[in-house]
């Protein structure tokens, strides 16, 4: 699945995040590849054809690792 996305409530810089059904997924901005995470490959219980599940968390782990990027303590 494939998903732009707006850090700082859409304000902020626009990422393109890339998921499959196995958890991973590819961080991109303007084309350059900024965050790239594959899914551990074997594991008991690992689903033959990944699941929805597993790539909706891929994506939303994708977007609090942007969202991470993009705040700043206050002071």
């Amino acid at each position: 699945m494939k998903m732009n996305y707006a850090s700082v409530g859409g304000t902020g810089p626009s990422y393109e995040i890339e998921a499959d059904r196995h958890g991973s997924y590819t961080i991109r901005r303007e084309g350059r590849v900024v965050k790239r995470v594959t899914a551990v490959s074997n594991y008991i219980g690992r689903p033959r054809f990944g699941s929805r599940k597993l790539e909706l968390a891929a994506i939303e782990e994708a977007k609090a690792a942007i969202d991470a990027q993009h705040t700043t303590p206050s002071t």
